[in-house]
């Protein structure tokens, strides 16, 4: 896989995005693991030092067979903390990382990188989600929780903004993780789809047919 550079002044907006892809990295491997104890991540928190030994233990933890996941995962919630020397040294990995692995780099902005760490990932400047638009339609959602299929589908007919309610669910099931973990994995399948134009209302119908109920 690709490694991938995330960008956003909000820590909050970094970690929300990692976790979303690691829900979907990690779907049907053993779910008794947090991400940040799990054997197959190694996870770098903020303020983590991030010299030359740490890019070693990086590459070795890589080569390593994964305990239950399909690969090995790093992630560095503040990349721009990498040393020179550091980023030097992750450089072969990230043009050539092992089969199956994930390679996640937070950063506030990409001035700290090199240029050639930037060439070879995928960097994504992320949009930070204000209060205002996560809280808008917690009420709704927690409504159809308690709905049936027909009465979901009749909400789902009448919504102007459909886009931004299927943003909504994201951020509120997020907010749930581990306790609807599937779901979760399934919004985020559903992102993916939307982002190809596929019929918003068609996602949205198939959503609230496998969502759960309270």
């Amino acid at each position: 896989m690709v490694p991938k550079i995330l960008i956003s002044p909000s820590l909050e907006t970094r970690a929300v995005e990692i976790e979303k892809i690691l829900t979907v990295h990690l779907k049907g491997a053993d779910s008794n693991f947090s991400i940040k104890t799990h054997p197959d991540i190694l996870y770098f928190e903020v303020e983590s030092k991030l010299g030359i030994e740490q890019a070693r233990k990086i590459k070795e933890h890589l080569f390593f067979k994964p305990y239950v996941a399909k690969g090995k995962v790093v992630v560095l919630e503040d990349a721009s903390l990498l040393t020179l020397e550091a980023q030097n040294a992750l450089l072969k990995i990230l043009e050539e990382p092992p089969l199956n692995t994930l390679i996640i780099l937070g950063a506030p902005n990409d001035s700290t990188f090199i240029p050639t760490i930037l060439s070879r990932c995928e960097v994504a400047y992320l949009v930070t989600t204000s209060d205002v638009e996560r809280s808008k339609y917690t009420k709704d959602i927690e409504q159809l929780l308690k709905s049936d299929i027909a009465e979901r589908f009749e909400y789902i007919e009448k919504l102007k903004d459909k886009g931004e309610f299927l943003n909504a669910l994201l951020e509120y099931f997020h907010q749930q993780l581990p306790s609807h973990k599937n779901f979760t994995a399934e919004l985020l399948e559903a992102e993916k789809w939307a982002n190809q134009n596929v019929n918003i209302r068609a996602i949205l119908e198939y959503l609230m047919l496998i969502m759960p109920n309270e």
